[in-house]
């Protein structure tokens, strides 16, 4: 048997056992998940993630921390299967979530914004993902200061972005070769 039936079966008995919200049945499907995950396996990873997110937000709210955690998870999975329209919702919906349970400057929030505006970034949303950049750059240099790494690594991001931009303007701009 693989380890993926194993998990499979696992997850059944225990549903049978225990019921589909239990603990120790969501425990299951998320070492499953991230089983799936790390073995490159996106897609089933994604089928978990959202499981696990659809139960987490049932019983323990929209903005509990673990409910954002497993959509987290997910936008990641979908970046990777290169589903950047999905990813940017889940993201979007992870950031607005910690803003309303921790803040505008809590890590994890501040985490989830640097998330957002990457998967901007990658699906070629470049004016996005510079504001988003821009907005964590403010963020951080209030918190940490101009010379902080987090900072200057939200600098970097933020000029990366800009770049991204004008090139993608010039390349908009430039006439086509007629053959």
């Amino acid at each position: 048997m693989s380890i993926v039936s194993d998990y499979e079966q696992l997850i059944a008995d225990q549903t049978r056992v225990l019921g589909a919200d239990h603990r120790d049945t969501l425990l299951s499907l998320r070492r499953l998940t991230e089983f799936q995950y790390d073995c490159g396996d996106f897609a089933g990873a994604i089928v978990g993630y959202e499981q696990l997110h659809t139960v987490r937000a049932r019983t323990l709210g929209p903005d509990h921390e673990e409910t954002l955690i497993a959509l987290s998870n997910l936008g990641t999975a979908r970046a990777m299967l290169g589903d950047y329209t999905a990813a940017i919702v889940d993201y979007l919906q992870v950031y607005d979530g910690r803003v309303r349970a921790l803040g505008t400057d809590h890590p994890d929030t501040l985490r989830s914004l640097e998330m957002l505006a990457s998967a901007r970034g990658s699906a070629g949303e470049h004016e996005e993902a510079a504001a988003d950049f821009q907005k964590l750059l403010d963020v951080r240099t209030c918190l940490h200061g101009g010379d902080h790494e987090d900072t200057l690594r939200a600098r970097g991001d933020l000029i990366y972005q800009r770049g991204l931009l004008v090139i993608a303007q010039r390349n908009a701009t430039k006439p086509q070769n007629e053959d």
